[in-house]
């Protein structure tokens, strides 16, 4: 009788167990794990904005004046020669009074006075002859350049300058100080010799000028002269 009562007992206890074990499984709320996010999955990225397809330079004010000269535009310009010209001699040729004139070799010349020609006589000393002639005891021009000097042919836009400079055809900018004009080319001056002439046996105001070289003819008193 005690066994089974003993069995009984533990019969109980163990039914209780098992009910016990059940209630407190299902009271346990079940955990769900959450869904995955973007964020959690990968990094944000931003939106794309629009791109230029083509950049455009910023408007630049432009000067109204000319750049200044500097000394980079100075050592830009050709290193001109100035003409050195001088007299050799005067002499007559068949009573033609001529003027030997020695310029730089590789300078150009050009007579300016009318009734006057010059022409190369050759080199000497490295320097060029021209005999020149014309009227005896007459004044004449020459001018001679040096043709290795040459304007710029790129000249600035804008020519104006600021208030107390000048424009430089020379450099193409301003500069404050004076400006040479053609500094290149020089004029100079002769005068040729009287040559040795009878002008007096010429009567006639026409044969006098055939020899206009050295005579002159005297209108008032209808006389030929010998140039002074």
């Amino acid at each position: 009788m005690r066994k089974i009562l003993k069995f009984a007992v533990f019969a109980i206890l163990l039914l209780a167990g098992f009910v016990t074990a059940c209630n407190l499984s299902a009271a346990q709320p079940t955990v769900v794990p959450p869904e995955p996010t973007a964020s959690a999955t990968q990094t944000a990225m931003p939106l794309p904005t629009a791109v230029p397809t083509e950049l455009l330079p910023l408007a630049t004010p432009t000067s109204e004046f000319a750049p200044l000269c500097d000394a980079a535009s100075a050592s830009a310009l050709p290193q001109c020669q100035f003409p050195i010209v001088d007299e050799s001699s005067t002499f007559c040729s068949n009573k033609n009074p001529y003027n030997l004139i020695l310029i730089n070799k590789g300078m150009t010349y050009e007579v300016l006075t009318e009734g006057f020609r010059c022409a190369d006589a050759g080199i000497k000393d490295d320097r060029q002859m021209l005999t020149c002639t014309g009227n005896m005891a007459s004044y004449f021009e020459i001018n001679v350049c040096d043709p290795a000097c040459v304007v710029p042919t790129a000249q600035a836009e804008i020519t104006k300058c600021p208030q107390g400079y000048n424009y430089n055809n020379l450099q193409g900018c301003c500069t404050n100080e004076i400006q040479l004009i053609n500094r290149n080319c020089m004029v100079f001056k002769f005068k040729t010799t009287t040559c040795v002439v009878n002008c007096g046996e010429y009567n006639t105001q026409s044969t006098c000028n055939k020899n206009s070289y050295a005579c002159l003819w005297d209108t008032q008193n209808s006389l030929c002269y010998a140039r002074q």
